[in-house]
């Protein structure tokens, strides 16, 4: 049980910190080259134009909406997607509030891990870890349910499989990997809470590989690789978005 003491499930919480700052830097650097080619060279150029483009209070000839709106309806609440398709938009929201909630825990609960290693407070991760297992259930669930349904459109719906390009199943079956490790990690774990994969068994090897596995992948696939790749459009939507006013 002391091996598991940790969240992320890995024995050694420097082994995990290693790949964080490891992808972190890998994706500042992709960030800043991006930047520095919408800048025409210069980063520094692309993020004072960006800036003071998204703190205009007019666009055109036209009062744009403001800052914290654009964010919630047109971002947050992806307005446009519900507009064009409730369905499409439910798939999106299950995806996007999975993905971004599991991250937020997972910072949460990496706060708490360090506060432990350093010796800050009386903290007992294996409460709080069991504090937050059920919200990372719910979502992970919504995850992968939002992850099947686009799947099951891009195999069924004729105009939605012309339009899909292999980045595209990249992107979907690398997510569906990263989520379903992440239940077999946990449901080997032998302090899971009792669940839908805890049928697989106690297994104290295979849940450190598979939690290994899964931290890495997720760090180097959702974070490091993102501005080296297409996917960089998860990104520079929004920041659209924000230079146009949101809106319609």
């Amino acid at each position: 049980m002391s091996d598991f003491s940790y969240y992320s499930g890995i024995p050694s919480f420097y082994m995990m910190i290693g790949i964080a700052m490891i992808a972190i830097l890998i994706f500042l650097v992709g960030m800043y080259l991006n930047m520095q080619k919408w800048g025409g060279g210069s980063a520094s150029h692309f993020l004072k134009i960006f800036l003071k483009s998204i703190n205009h209070e007019k666009l055109g000839h036209h009062k744009r909406q403001s800052l914290v709106s654009t964010i919630i309806l047109d971002i947050l609440l992806q307005r446009r997607i519900l507009r064009r398709s409730p369905f499409r938009w439910v798939m999106h929201m299950l995806i996007f509030v999975g993905w971004i909630g599991m991250f937020i825990f997972s910072m949460i609960f990496a706060v708490f891990e360090v506060l432990h290693e350093i010796g800050i407070g009386q903290i007992n991760l294996v409460e709080t870890r069991h504090s937050l297992d059920f919200g990372n259930e719910v979502l992970g669930y919504m995850l992968l349910i939002g992850l099947v349904i686009a799947i099951a459109r891009r195999l069924a719906i004729s105009d939605v499989v012309k339009r899909t390009q292999m980045f595209d199943w990249v992107l979907v079956l690398g997510t569906l990997i990263i989520t379903i490790t992440g239940f077999m990690a946990e449901g080997f774990r032998p302090d899971a809470i009792a669940g839908a994969w805890t049928f697989l068994g106690n297994d104290v090897e295979i849940a450190k590989f598979l939690a290994l596995f899964h931290v890495a992948i997720s760090l180097l696939f959702c974070i490091a690789y993102i501005p080296y790749s297409k996917y960089m459009h998860m990104l520079a939507a929004p920041m659209v978005i924000l230079v146009n006013g949101g809106g319609e």
